[in-house]
């Protein structure tokens, strides 16, 4: 995030538009599906356009009118980037072939290893109750029904990031630590080199070690979890919708990040409209609120510790804060991929009045040698920096770990050969 005298609020304007149309078109969506339902409750048996509307069964609502047999929806056990699905697609019903109402749990590493957290019962009812609850969800508007409304099958889990565990396990997130780091010549010019700019945002750096060979990676979309061989699994918090985009952007380009200043430049090949950019842009418009104390997005937030952000006094100086989610640490654990380390860099970069051709930020290598101090900014800066697990909380905050985690994640997968863009096709097929 920027800060200088010509900084206005745009970019948070942006955001915050882009964020309530977004909310007008959800809720026109619920209103419309409600006014459907009760206009179909409502029309009597002689009303002359009846036909047009599907007869639902008189005695059990709940029941869907009989159709023919739809095929099995194997989304979630989508193909391999390298090979075929380790477990065997399923229906909504169980394994193919099995009773109706039963629920069959994943073979191989997989079942093992959801087996070894909550047990083979306890696993084939979360399940069932997953099955149930999707039954008659709808795709669209969260409350789409797929024989009132007509509206497609809703696969998969819920589309959005899941804080601190999955939907089916919930575990404790491992410690993150964060540091204020002071810039100087050399860091800022490796970053120029890396960004062509200095990111006035956030950035998620890092790739995972020690995933040894890998010859076949598949994902399974009913549990959100990549299996390596058969030998190890990777739950991720993040929707297959943001794993695929995250493959599809990494194969081509390891940077991911947002930049926000007089532009806002969106880095690497993350679509610019996509959920994930959005994301980065308002956690740094929320964190960057703190270190500046515009007292714009936190107005009314409670600090951690009681925490009085501290503003500059006189003519604001022109200064970026660079917050950089890195030091993603893993480590297989009972044939399970863990997250075993995180934490954040924030820096704070003089800038020069000059910016480069594509709107990036420029350093001003002056400033940064002669040691050039915002005592304000950096006391707040070291305040994100030190409680950076209190502000974790903010599901916002702790979305950008997940996102950093799973980026890691898919360098690693890189590093060891795995075709990404395959991969990301097999998770949205």
């Amino acid at each position: 995030m920027k800060r200088n005298h010509k900084t206005t609020n745009v970019s948070s304007r942006r955001i915050v538009t882009n964020d309530f149309l977004k909310v007008i078109f959800l809720t026109v969506a619920i209103l419309a599906s409600a006014c459907v339902a009760m206009g179909q409750a409502a029309r009597s048996p002689d009303d002359p356009d009846k036909k047009q509307v599907p007869d639902q069964p008189a005695q059990q609502p709940q029941q869907p009118p009989q159709q023919p047999q739809k095929p099995a929806d194997n989304s979630n056990q989508t193909p391999a980037a390298n090979s075929s699905h380790s477990t065997p697609p399923q229906t909504s019903n169980g394994s193919p072939g099995s009773p109706a109402g039963t629920v069959t749990v994943p073979s191989g590493v997989l079942g093992r290893v959801l087996i070894n957290r909550i047990g083979a019962d306890a696993l084939k009812q979360r399940i069932s109750d997953l099955q149930s609850m999707n039954a008659a969800t709808g795709a669209g508007a969260p409350m789409s029904d797929q024989w009132f409304d007509g509206a497609l099958p809703r696969a998969g889990l819920p589309d959005v990031v899941q804080p601190q565990g999955t939907p089916f396990f919930q575990g404790t997130a491992p410690a993150v630590s964060g540091a204020f780091v002071p810039i100087n010549a050399q860091d800022a010019k490796q970053i120029i080199n890396t960004y062509q700019g200095i990111p006035g945002g956030i950035v998620l750096e890092d790739a995972a070690t020690g995933l040894g060979n890998i010859t076949k990676v598949t994902f399974d979309k009913r549990f959100d979890a990549f299996v390596l061989d058969d030998r190890a699994i990777y739950l991720t918090k993040v929707p297959p919708k943001t794993v695929a985009v995250l493959c599809r952007a990494i194969a081509d380009d390891d940077k991911v990040g947002v930049s926000i200043g007089q532009k806002q430049i969106v880095y690497g090949q993350v679509p610019v409209d996509s959920e994930l950019a959005m994301d980065m842009k308002i956690a740094d418009r929320f964190l960057g609120d703190i270190v500046f104390a515009e007292k714009d997005w936190s107005v009314g937030y409670r600090f951690a510790n009681d925490y009085v952000p501290q503003r500059h006094e006189g003519r604001i100086p022109n200064v970026a804060v660079f917050f950089k989610f890195n030091g993603f640490q893993f480590a297989i654990v009972q044939e399970e991929v863990r997250l075993t380390q995180a934490k954040l860099d924030v820096r704070l970069v003089p800038l020069s009045d000059i910016e480069s051709p594509d709107g990036g930020l420029q350093p001003d290598y002056n400033a940064i040698e002669k040691g050039q101090l915002f005592p304000e900014f950096q006391a707040n800066a070291r305040h994100v920096a030190d409680n950076i697990a209190y502000y974790r909380r903010e599901l916002i905050i702790d979305r950008m770990f997940a996102y950093g985690e799973l980026a890691a994640f898919i360098r690693g997968l890189k590093a060891a050969g795995v075709d990404l863009k395959a991969l990301a096709l097999s998770i949205e097929s």
